[in-house]
């Protein structure tokens, strides 16, 4: 395929005032051979060290400065009226391409070719134990935007750091909507709207986490409000869904949550079941160990005590073989340590946010401070 056949790829990076990796992550950009492509770069209150990135790549790159806050959502849909590419590529200011990575916009127009929206695997780069937990959740996003693609050729929400889309296909969607979940926004009404995805695992690109616990809480405070208004928005549409495609909606919950099983049977699991299992079990038992009769007389808040503590050893189990499953599919390292954490502590942390969160939506309060996304 000649050059003038290949379709023209607009790149759209939206930085608030600075970015570290904006400079590497330029480089990278216009080292790739691929003719047919332009790089635009918009910034809401820029600093000084993007106003002289600005002339470092002036002629090569196209900067938008804003020396008033627009928000991320206005910046993006604006630049893209002024573009002219038939695809639209969507990339994070906090993102560092895969060093072995070459060709990615050849190979961003070969993917696109039978989609009409084309997602890029994501990984954290891992300069802190905290990186190292992050990157599980990734793993989990990243394996369910792969098993929808796989299963229904449609995707219910992206991770906006890295996506392609068709101009065309962002214009009948009406481009962002000013949520706070802009991303999970478009790609639950390209699902709805029936839009052709592709998840691409061999093209990868690496974020930034949080540097520290309480910017990571920041960060998913305002996901978790995003996220319940989102699922407040299309309640309807996801019930739906759940009844249309149940083998593939329902797993992906498990997929990106892992505490939600151990919540459920706590919540729905009669006590009364698993003592009686319990009790029944040792009183077999005990026929041939005399010493299982005194744990037969625990008391009924010993036994609840025990029975989470089999859920959670057996949830443990069960998910470390899964996600072990999953990095070797994904090409991701695993820790069983790193792990251990992000199962007993960062899990369930997410999952009550998510929780708090909805009900905060559910019952109309406040949603307190909104940053430069919105």
């Amino acid at each position: 395929m000649t050059s003038l056949m290949l379709p023209k790829i607009s790149v759209f990076i939206p930085v608030y005032r600075e970015s570290e990796f904006l400079d590497p992550l330029l480089s990278r950009l216009l080292e790739d051979r691929y003719e047919r492509k332009e790089v635009f770069v918009v910034v809401d209150e820029p600093t000084e060290k993007s106003v002289c990135l600005a002339d470092k790549y002036s002629g090569k790159v196209t900067f938008v400065l804003n020396g008033l806050r627009k928000g991320k959502v206005n910046a993006l849909n604006d630049i893209v009226a002024k573009s002219t590419g038939d695809v639209l590529f969507f990339l994070d200011s906090d993102t560092v391409l895969d060093s072995g990575l070459e060709a990615l916009f050849g190979q961003i127009s070969k993917e696109i070719e039978d989609a009409e929206i084309v997602e890029v695997k994501k990984d954290i780069i891992r300069d802190s134990f905290l990186a190292k937990i992050v990157s599980y959740d990734y793993l989990g996003f990243n394996f369910t935007n792969w098993f929808f693609s796989k299963k229904l050729s449609r995707c219910l929400g992206l991770n906006g750091a890295a996506f392609a889309i068709k101009r065309e296909t962002f214009k009948i969607l009406g481009g962002f909507r000013k949520v706070i979940m802009e991303d999970l926004d478009i790609g639950t009404r390209s699902f709805l709207n029936g839009v052709r995805y592709k998840f691409v695992k061999n093209i990868c690109v690496y974020t930034k986490a949080p540097s520290s616990w309480s910017s990571w809480v920041k960060q998913r405070k305002r996901w978790a409000f995003g996220s319940a208004l989102w699922f407040k928005e299309y309640f309807r549409d996801l019930v739906r869904m759940a009844k249309s495609h149940p083998s593939v909606l329902l797993p992906a919950l498990f997929f990106i949550f892992p505490f939600l099983p151990f919540f459920l049977l706590t919540l729905f699991m009669p006590d009364e079941i698993f003592v009686k299992a319990f009790y029944f079990s040792l009183l077999l038992l005990s026929t041939q160990a005399t010493l299982l009769l005194a744990p037969a007389a625990l008391t009924s808040a010993s036994l609840a005590i025990f029975r989470n503590l089999t859920f959670i050893i057996g949830g443990f189990g069960a998910y470390s073989a899964f996600f072990y499953f999953l990095s070797r599919k994904m090409g991701n390292p695993f820790n069983p340590l790193e792990f251990l954490v992000f199962f007993l502590i960062y899990s369930p942390l997410w999952f009550l946010m998510i929780i708090a969160s909805l009900s905060r939506v559910c019952f109309k309060q406040k949603t307190g401070e909104i940053d430069w996304k919105v």
